[in-house]
Order: structure tokens, then sequence, then C-alpha cells
């Protein structure tokens, strides 16, 4: 049985040829920077699996790693999320400035180097730069544009927006505490804890606890939960703090929030490829922790829907309450170690800026800056190394946003 397995694999490997669609909408000549991406050979394929057949672990940094993110439905189970039928035409405008940007010299790797260097040197596999709904900027240096890459922690953002529409729709009160939509987590860690707090990663609960990917029933989970602090007092990463919003979503909406993202986020955007969303055996949504898997122009069509430019229908996805309570920041959770600028977690953003800007970024290297004020979408893709260090490509997004390159005039 195990040879036929290897077998099957050998098959499957056998073809090294860059990915295509032909329902992508993509020119005949894309203007996006390229760089002799050839993809994984067979041989390398091959090894990957069998390094996981024989139970390593994918979490192992560089080529291993880079591979699990973009063929995340090889060694997982993921559900589909169907793509919209008006995908949304984006323009391509790209500028020499942008790509010529030079990085700070204090980073970490790279510095010093122009963007189109850096995203080369370090391990960036796909960037995209969108100003005033165009594309300025776009490279893929280790992956093709068509791959569909996980987003992993990234995903958690589009929790947070699932939650902000029911919220616009009167459905949910994020005043009120999380035991008042669940009874079973009264008498537990997250009894008074306000829905609020936990979209701010400040739920106070125990952060060590993580959701089983093989979870029969994730609430009963969820109630063993232990609370260390009063809410809203510190910033602690967790992914408990999803996993609940999560079902906060399908309790509300009625669907699973496979089905909510696709209704309400996925179709609306003009997305231009179904896209993947990890699952467990149950068939409960990883959304706190493989997530969705997406081309970059796609999360980029996402991160259009917080700008000016992605908000000019009659009703948009991201209301103007949605923008203005993601700012409304609880300024008692500074999370910066910058002691020159104050940023916040809200509604799952990893940074809230007091200029508005805002991002969400990933252990390994994946990540969606946006400006409103400056109508400027930055989505990447990365992976870490073999010595898990990973790109600042959200630093160097924040230098772009304020190099003045992308002020409206």
């Amino acid at each position: 049985m195990k040879n036929l397995w290897i077998i099957s694999i050998l098959l499957f490997a056998c073809k090294n040829e860059p990915k295509t669609d032909t329902n992508t909408l993509s020119d005949i000549n894309p203007k996006y920077e390229t760089y002799n991406y050839t993809g994984f050979t067979k041989e390398e394929k091959y090894a990957f699996h069998k390094h996981i057949y024989e139970g390593g672990n994918w979490t192992v940094g560089g080529d291993l790693e880079r591979y699990a993110y973009l063929n995340f439905s090889e060694i997982a189970n993921y559900s589909r999320i169907l793509r919209s039928d008006a995908p949304k035409i984006l323009d391509e405008t790209p500028r020499d400035d942008v790509k010529n940007f030079i990085t700070t010299t204090d980073l970490r790797k790279g510095g010093g180097l122009s963007l189109n260097d850096y995203i080369q040197q370090v391990e960036v596999n796909g960037l995209i730069i969108i100003h005033k709904g165009k594309i300025v900027f776009e490279g893929y240096p280790r992956m093709f544009p068509t791959d569909l890459h996980s987003h992993l922690i990234v995903t958690q953002v589009f929790v947070g927006a699932s939650i902000a529409i029911l919220e616009d729709r009167g459905l949910i009160d994020t005043r009120k505490s999380i035991d008042h939509y669940f009874d079973i987590l009264k008498n537990s860690g997250w009894e008074g804890v306000p829905v609020i707090d936990i979209l701010s990663m400040s739920s106070g609960v125990d952060p060590p606890f993580v959701p089983d990917s093989v979870s029969v029933d994730l609430i009963k989970d969820l109630v063993n939960v232990k609370s260390v602090r009063p809410s809203g007092t510190k910033f602690q990463f967790s992914n408990v703090d999803v996993a609940i919003l999560t079902l906060l979503v399908e309790k509300i909406s009625g669907l699973t929030f496979r089905d909510f993202v696709e209704q309400e986020i996925w179709r609306k955007i003009g997305s231009e490829h179904t896209a993947l969303l990890g699952i467990n055996t149950n068939g409960t949504s990883l959304s706190y922790s493989n997530g969705i898997s997406s081309t970059l122009r796609d999360l980029a069509r996402f991160g259009l829907a917080f700008t000016p430019s992605g908000r000019k229908t009659t009703n948009p996805i991201i209301s103007d309450a949605h923008l203005s309570k993601i700012r409304d920041v609880n300024k008692n959770l500074n999370i910066s170690r910058d002691l020159q600028e104050k940023k916040y977690s809200s509604y799952q953003w990893s940074a809230v800026y007091d200029d508005g800007d805002f991002y969400k970024v990933a252990h390994g290297g994946q990540g969606l800056y946006i400006s409103p004020e400056k109508d400027l979408v930055i989505a990447f893709y990365g992976t870490a190394s073999t010595d898990r260090q990973s790109s600042q490509l959200h630093i160097i997004a924040r230098q772009l946003s304020k190099s003045g390159l992308f002020d409206l005039e």
C-alpha cells in the first residue's frame, strides 16, 4: 500500500510547468516583474511528500515550507470558496519609482536594497502594490501568479470583517459579552468578556491553549479555556480568540464560515480565482491556523475593499462604520516596540497606526497592509528561512506608505 502511495505521488509530480488557468484575466503580456521562476522539480516534490509521509513537520523553513504554503491542499483538508461571476479587472500602471524604492539600512536582512532587489534576495514569494485601484508594482520571485498561497493567520482579518458585516446589520453587538451569544460559556473563562476585546486580541484567556485540528466539537473545547487576566487590559495573540469569533459568525449568520465568506466577501470583491479554506476532519473551518489559500491578486482585491477605490459602490462590503471602528482602538493596548510610533490591535488586524493605516502579518511572511487615506494596498507572500527568519515587508510597507510616493493630490 505504501508503494502505491509513493507511485501516485511520483505520477502527480512529473509535471514541472508554470500553472495556468484559462479563466484568468491576465494580459497576454503581463506587466509584473518576472525572475525566471520555474517551480519545483519532480524530485523536490517527491522529497517533500516523502518527508511528510514519514512523519516530518512541514514547518521547517526554506523550500520545504514554501512547498507547503503553495500546496496546502495536498497535505490538509480543504473546502472551496468559489470565485466571483464578475471578476474585478485590475489595471496595470507599473512605476519605476516604486520598483526602485530604497529600503532603510536597519532591516534585519536586505537593508539598503531597492524594493525589486529586496524581494529577490530575501524570503519573499510574491508582492503586489495597488495605488488608487491600479497595480503599480507586482513581482513573483518564488511562486506563479496563479498559485494559491496559504494566508495562514492573515485569514483572521476575514473573521474580523465578517463580524463587522453582521454588526452593520444589527445582528451582533460587540459591546456585549461572548457568553451572551453562547450560554455554554457562562461560568467559564469567557464569561463577561466583551466581543470587542476578543476582536482586539485582549480577551484575557490562557494563550497557550490552541484548538486541535481534529476537534469534534470546538465550542465544548473552548469552554475549558481559563481566564488569566481581565479582558481589555493587555494585548496577547491567541488563536482561540479567532476560533470563538468564527463560531460566532456561524451561529449568527446560520452559515458555515466558508459559505459566509464566499457569499458576503469573496464573490463580492470580484475574486478572479476560487480559493481554499482549511477545515478539520469534522468540517470546522480552520480560520485560526491554516486559513485561506488564494492568489496574491485576490488577497489584494480583499484589501481594496477597505480603500476609496474599492468602496465606490452603493453598498460597499466594508462600511464607513467599520473603517471608523477599526481606528477606534483601545488606547490601553499599545503593542508597539517602537517608541516613536504607537500601534494597536483592532478587529484582528495586527497593528493599527494613529494615522489610520493598518496591517496583518503572519509568521511565514504573509501580509496585507492598507492605507485608506492614501488609497494604498500592499499584499505579499513569503516563507520563513531555515533559521526561522522571514521578510520584513510589513516594515517596508510602512516605509512606502510614509515615503510620499503615494500621497494623494
